[in-house]
């Protein structure tokens, strides 16, 4: 179907098609925001199916679904210690149709350790709120002799790098953390990353692969359970961040540790209109305040922090500031 728009003395024939966009171009960005959202919202996951931050936005990005009234799928871009789904996110059209899971990982730590990402920090996405906090822990298998992480820490001096202990990925949290015991306790581990993420640091450390693994808490909950695994440590900065079975580690345990945690989210592309910040901003405080939501980051034993724009922004530049210290940057 063809269709005639005049301007001025001039008259074009055109599609349909053609003038809608035309027609949109030539709107003040707001008036076209007001609209937002019509179409699907892609969420970008930087990180497997399975693994907790993909259970966490699944559920998230359903309830947000409800919020919009629009279907909000979910795409998994894993790889790069979260830098990769990052990565595509940075390079999404700032519309509102492309947001995804933030995580300090790839947003605070990553863009100290490789030169050649797109993006240097916080400051190249709009932050949406966040979501809160996970502290590290350390389990290994139930048949293991170590019952104790000082008795690990005792293995690892008396020989070095010869305990293993599985991460998620290469420079993730966990991995920046075990360094930091390292060097308050003096020793030197064998940290060993797993190309698969929690997932499969946890089935090297059940199938004795490696002698302990570091991951969040809730990424061991069943093993546990079952009694498959045995939680021997948390790092943990306060009693809030404590977990029943775990032995609090901190600095009174190993002067001048440095406490580190996972830290998450939810970031669009830079250059996100306002008018559309403000629809997702306000359905993620909605979200934050769901009871079901709560239970369920409560389950995966998160420190809430329904944190808003700015607040989140300025955690994450925080974070920035304090790995690109530890990093020595």
């Amino acid at each position: 179907m063809n269709m005639i728009l005049s301007f001025g003395p001039k008259t074009i024939r055109t599609s349909t098609c053609a003038a809608a966009a035309l027609i949109a171009c030539s709107l003040p960005q707001d008036a076209v925001a007001q609209d937002y959202p019509e179409d699907d919202i892609i969420f970008i996951v930087p990180y497997n199916p399975g693994g907790s931050s993909d259970i966490l936005a699944r559920e998230y990005t359903q309830l947000l679904s409800e919020k919009l009234g629009v279907n909000v799928v979910v795409q998994n871009v894993s790889g790069g210690s979260g830098t990769i789904g990052t990565v595509e996110l940075f390079g999404a059209e700032p519309d509102g149709y492309t947001i995804g899971y933030g995580h300090n990982s790839p947003l605070a730590i990553q863009p100290h350790r490789n030169a050649d990402l797109p993006y240097s920090g916080i400051d190249d996405f709009t932050p949406i709120g966040g979501i809160g906090a996970q502290a590290g822990t350390v389990s290994v298998n139930s048949a293991s002799d170590y019952q104790t992480f000082a008795d690990l820490v005792a293995a690892a001096e008396a020989a070095p790098e010869t305990i293993s202990i599985a991460v998620g990925s290469a420079g993730n949290v966990k991995d920046m953390q075990l360094q930091q015991v390292e060097k308050a306790a003096g020793v030197e581990f064998n940290i060993v990353p797993s190309s698969g993420g929690g997932s499969e640091a946890v089935a090297s450390v059940l199938g004795r692969i490696v002698d302990a693994v570091s991951v969040n808490a809730s990424s061991v909950a069943g093993q546990i359970a079952s009694g498959d695994l045995r939680p021997i440590a948390i790092f943990a900065k306060s009693p809030r961040d404590e977990v029943a079975g775990f032995e609090v580690i901190n600095s009174d345990d190993y002067p001048g540790l440095v406490i580190l945690q996972d830290t998450s989210g939810i970031i669009a592309p830079a250059g996100l209109p306002d008018e559309v910040l403000t629809v997702l901003s306000d359905a993620h405080q909605e979200i934050m305040q769901d009871e079901g939501f709560l239970e369920s980051l409560e389950e995966s034993v998160y420190i809430i922090d329904p944190a808003d724009p700015e607040t989140y922004k300025a955690q994450l530049m925080e974070d920035y500031e304090n790995f690109g210290a530890i990093l020595g940057q």
